[in-house]
């Protein structure tokens, strides 16, 4: 399995962010990202960079 760029972390992240209750979002952010990714992607986020486009 290739390893996600920090970009796709926080496109993750983001995405995983929809869920209704505090428990909903915690849940689909464990399941689809690691300690180390959700770093990264909390990393990227803060940086100000765009997460959408190339």
């Amino acid at each position: 399995m290739a390893r996600k760029t920090d970009k796709q972390c926080a496109q993750a992240a983001t995405a995983a962010i929809v869920g209704k209750t505090n428990t909903g979002t915690q849940q689909a952010l464990h399941a689809t990202l690691t300690t180390d990714e959700m770093l990264r992607a909390q990393a990227y986020l803060q940086s100000g960079k765009p997460i959408t486009g190339k």
